[in-house]
């Protein structure tokens, strides 16, 4: 787990598709489709368990296919809001 912290949900989502290395950075905005920006399915489970070790959030791969990244971070953040707090 990373110790510093993004300003945001699409910048931490931004920050790991970046760390992947198949995405130059200019591509990486928060117009992009993520089906476009996680080009195979391995790079899908590696953004899934990337956001559960950083955010504890589960994310289903049919979730990723036909968003844009603020769509995909928008719908991480209300998963976050929602979620129980901690004990």
């Amino acid at each position: 787990m990373s110790t510093s912290a993004p300003e945001s949900t699409i910048g931490l989502i931004a920050e790991i598709i970046i760390a992947m290395g198949e995405s130059p950075s200019e591509d990486v905005h928060a117009g992009a489709r993520m089906q476009d920006l996680l080009t195979d399915s391995l790079m899908v489970v590696e953004m899934a368990i990337s956001l559960h070790d950083r955010l504890a959030v589960k994310v289903d791969e049919e979730e990723v296919r036909d968003l844009t990244l603020a769509e995909f971070a928008a719908v991480l953040d209300a998963r976050l809001r929602d979620a129980p707090a901690p004990r």
